[in-house]
């Protein structure tokens, strides 16, 4: 069965996408390629990261895109995958927001990351380290992690706290450990 592309490119409860939203992404111009790196070069540029670890814990999924640039810094990888995803939606690139926790360590760690359709396949984008796999399959994401989520953002695969996280993270943990 073929999949809706058009599906990823709407917004979601978190991700909307508001006229200041439309008016910075008409800053990003070129071919599909040439948006991305300069949405990525962008978020650089304008989103510090929050290293107040406690901050991090108490707003970790709970603001949406315009919450987070209006503040000017992230939660880590979390926003970062919300912006991205956002930002590619909003220059027509669907995006699909990842949510994933690491398979060895998985108590205590997870990775959010961007698939991206982009001439007739999709890409993932880490937005964090800015590299790019083409082989979904091979790449370094899914090879480390099990995925607790795809969706258009975390609050639409049901995250919204951290809290939320772990009850989910947990959850996945779960259902593998009786597949194992």
């Amino acid at each position: 069965m073929k999949e809706n592309i058009k599906i990823w490119l709407k917004e979601g409860k978190q991700s909307k996408i508001t006229k200041s939203i439309k008016k910075l992404a008409s800053g990003f111009s070129g071919n599909d390629f040439e948006k991305i790196e300069g949405i990525l070069n962008w978020m650089d540029r304008n989103l510090k990261r929050c290293e107040d670890y406690e901050k991090v814990l108490k707003i970790f999924a709970t603001r949406n895109i315009d919450k987070v640039l209006k503040n000017g810094f992230t939660a880590g990888c979390h926003d970062n995958a919300l912006v991205f995803a956002t930002l590619c939606r909003a220059v027509g690139i669907p995006a699909k927001y990842i949510m994933g926790i690491d398979k060895l360590n998985p108590k205590n760690k997870g990775h959010c990351v961007v698939e991206v359709y982009i001439n007739k396949d999709w890409i993932i984008v880490d937005q964090n380290s800015k590299t790019i796999s083409l082989d979904i399959k091979r790449s370094d994401f899914y090879k480390k992690n099990f995925i607790v989520g795809k969706g258009l953002d975390s609050w639409g695969i049901g995250i919204k706290s951290f809290k939320s996280w772990k009850e989910k993270s947990n959850e996945v943990i779960r259902i593998i450990s009786k597949i194992n």
